[in-house]
């Protein structure tokens, strides 16, 4: 451990894929974390880091793979700002990393979801820092992207097994019990500890605020449609858009999200002025609306999950990745034992699906949502101090 006063944390934000949730997550626990640590966290993430970073905290903002890699820049229809093959990638990326844990000597590092990062960046971090270290993962695993493999496989398993202090799985184990669901062995499960999910907390009477802020009058329906980052999301936000035409009597807010790669569309100025909806790319109280709404539709990301489970929300999932297999799908089913959720993997039944979800509405139906756990932020935050040393 470091001599010097004071404690410090780094968070690695894995960013390697379409979604800004591992930013979301972990700032959640910079912020809970903030105070008795100092809290940096380090990510690709450019548009959403001003949204999630805790004010509190401080980060450090990595070249993205997306300014890096030339099949990534392409999506964005722009070249990388530097020309570097995926090795010449890792290697920047690497020397920024060893440089910044240099520079501010943690006491401990979060890093979300694969242990070494996407391109094994994090190995001589992992292995050379004398601090503690912590694996953070969501729990459930996208079975089409092998990472079970990808966790537990090949360096990733043995510097989880050597290096890691604990592996921290911000899910309820009443909807998804990891050590069980992946075989762990003996080692890796004595380091896993289920927390219950961390999100950033609604309170119940902030909602009755949030409806009326809208301006919304007893029996309005509200509907909250968001594609969370917004990358692969574009589908999504277009099928909800002919919603706002189909049923005017109903109040609106969509959020296409900071990576979604669609122009604001003016096509749709004439619903705007309607007053029905309200279009935003991407807004700091997104977790407000998703609590205040009558039906949340999104991709079935965590954060959007939980943020929802938060309100009174009916749920319509329809996940990015079509397969059954893939992490939004698997986790949203697991959830329909305790809420009214629907999940589907074809879009064409977003029109079927929303008119029975608010149809629905103001029925009775079995709702189980205030069994969940949602104080993981407060369970790590234990862990951690408890680790350290610290006195409560």
């Amino acid at each position: 451990m470091s001599n010097r006063p004071g404690k410090r944390a780094i968070f690695f934000v894995y960013d390697r894929g379409t979604g800004i949730g591992h930013l979301r997550r972990l700032g959640c626990l910079a912020r809970r974390l903030q105070g008795r640590l100092s809290c940096l966290i380090v990510t690709g993430h450019r548009s959403a880091a001003h949204w999630f970073v805790p004010e509190e905290c401080e980060y450090v903002h990595l070249p993205s793979w997306d300014s890096l890699l030339e099949d990534k820049a392409r999506y964005w229809d722009r070249r990388p700002f530097v020309v570097l093959d995926e090795a010449g990638a890792v290697r920047l990326r690497k020397a920024i990393l060893t440089a910044v844990v240099e520079a501010f000597e943690p006491d401990v590092i979060f890093v979300d979801h694969l242990p070494l990062g996407a391109g094994e960046e994090l190995a001589e971090v992992i292995e050379d820092t004398r601090c503690l270290k912590y694996l953070v993962t969501r729990g459930v695993l996208n079975e089409t992207a092998n990472l079970r493999r990808l966790v537990f496989g090949g360096k990733a398993g043995r510097y989880l097994d050597a290096y890691y202090h604990r592996i921290l799985v911000a899910t309820d184990r009443k909807v998804f019990d990891f050590a069980a669901q992946y075989n762990l062995g003996p080692a890796i499960r004595g380091k896993t500890v289920h927390t219950g999910y961390v999100a950033d907390g609604v309170p119940h009477d902030t909602v009755k605020t949030v409806r009326e802020d809208r301006g919304l009058k007893d029996g309005d329906l509200w509907v909250v449609a968001s594609a969370g980052g917004g990358q692969l999301g574009e589908p999504l936000i277009e099928g909800c858009l002919e919603l706002v035409r189909a049923y005017p009597d109903v109040t609106f807010d969509i959020v296409r999200g900071p990576r979604s790669n669609i122009a604001w569309p003016r096509r749709h100025r004439d619903l705007v002025e309607t007053g029905n909806l309200r279009l935003h790319k991407e807004t700091h109280e997104m977790p407000f609306l998703h609590a205040g709404a009558d039906l949340v539709i999104s991709s079935g990301g965590y954060n959007s999950l939980l943020e929802a489970l938060q309100g009174n929300a009916r749920i319509l999932c329809f996940p990015f990745w079509r397969d059954r297999r893939d992490e939004q799908y698997r986790h949203a089913a697991r959830l329909r034992q305790f809420v009214d959720l629907e999940v589907s993997l074809d879009l064409s039944e977003l029109p079927g699906m929303f008119a029975r979800a608010i149809g629905s509405i103001g029925c009775g139906v079995p709702d189980r949502r205030a069994e969940l756990d949602f104080d993981g932020a407060a369970a790590i935050e234990r862990i951690v101090h408890r680790d350290l040393g610290l006195t409560a």
